[in-house]
Order: C-alpha cells, then sequence, then structure tokens
C-alpha cells in the first residue's frame, strides 16, 4: 500500500511493446552502383516506453541473420557467407539502446549493435508515424538508420557491394498485455 501511495504513479508510467504482425526490418544497399533491397528477420524485440520521463525508455531487437534475405537468392547467399555475416558462426545481430532522446518530430535512440562478434555504438533515428499515448493497444514508427559493414568485418566483396547498409522500415508495436 506505501509503495503505490508513494510511488504510484511511476509503477504505471512505462508500458512494453512488441514488433507485431512485420517481422521483418527493410534495408537496403548497392551492388556496382544499382540499390537492392533486403529484409532481416526479427527474432526478439521489445520497447518499454515510459511517458513520464521518454529518455528512460529502452529498445531491443535481435534479428535472426539466417532467416534474413539479400532480395534474391545468389545475394542472400553471399550475404550470409563466411566473408560478410557468416550466418553459421554468428547467427544473430542485437541492437540494445544506451539513451533515447527527443527530435522534432521523433527520437535519435543511441545503442550498442551487436555484429558478428563486434560491438559498436550506432545511431537510429525513431519517427512517429501516429500521435501516441498511454494505453495504446499499438503505435506505428518509422526506423532509419546507416550501418558501415566494413565496421563490424562484414567487408565481403568490396569493388561489388557498397559498405553502406540503411535501414527504413516501418514498423507496428503491439502492446504485451494485449
Amino acid at each position: 500500500f506505501f509503495a503505490f501511495v508513494l510511488f504510484g504513479n511511476n509503477l504505471f508510467a512505462s508500458e512494453r511493446y512488441t514488433i507485431a504482425n512485420s517481422k521483418t526490418l527493410k534495408f537496403s544497399y548497392f551492388v556496382s552502383g544499382i540499390p537492392l533491397y533486403g529484409e532481416f528477420h526479427i527474432d526478439a524485440s521489445y520497447l518499454t516506453l515510459d511517458f513520464s520521463e521518454e529518455e528512460q525508455s529502452k529498445f531491443y531487437i535481435k534479428v535472426d541473420i539466417r532467416k534474413s534475405t539479400a532480395g534474391f537468392p545468389l545475394a542472400t547467399r553471399a550475404m550470409l557467407g563466411q566473408s560478410v555475416l557468416n550466418a553459421n558462426k554468428y547467427p544473430f545481430m542485437e541492437f540494445r539502446s544506451t539513451s533515447i532522446s527527443k527530435q522534432d518530430n521523433g527520437y535519435r535512440v543511441i545503442g550498442l549493435l551487436k555484429l558478428k562478434g563486434t560491438k559498436k555504438n550506432i545511431v537510429i533515428m525513431v519517427f512517429t508515424k501516429d500521435r501516441y499515448r498511454k494505453n495504446a493497444k499499438t503505435l506505428m514508427f518509422e526506423i532509419v538508420s546507416s550501418i558501415d559493414r566494413y565496421d563490424f568485418g562484414a567487408d565481403g566483396f568490396p569493388f561489388l557491394v557498397g559498405k553502406e547498409i540503411k535501414l527504413n522500415s516501418n514498423i507496428e508495436l503491439i502492446r504485451e498485455d494485449w
């Protein structure tokens, strides 16, 4: 009872969401100057939204590299192979936020990306698609980021494939207690 009286507002200040129906993050890359598109398969995710202190919110996503695609079979085999993502040895890519700050019509999410056994800080911009509110059943966001694949040792086919992988994906989050 005393905990509720003293901390009641904070006990219910945050809500936990997970990525809903769409279990992929879309990405683009260039092969010989031509844009190609693929999808990272999402294995697990959560967003803990703190409505009273948004900067205390947390975002986590785990991608199953083995189930991901680079757009067509030959490119997918190359992406999953040893010289790029080495999916047999490193089957998962994970991102865990370390800080979140409000910026204009979205959020700047800084966090550690673990890929091929290497951890590096990256920035993900998250833009709200709708005005969200506490107790919402679903939330719509757009995620935008850029990853330098060379930073993670995914440097195979350097004369053919560009070093930048761009994330640009709309995601629907659903509240976990629904």
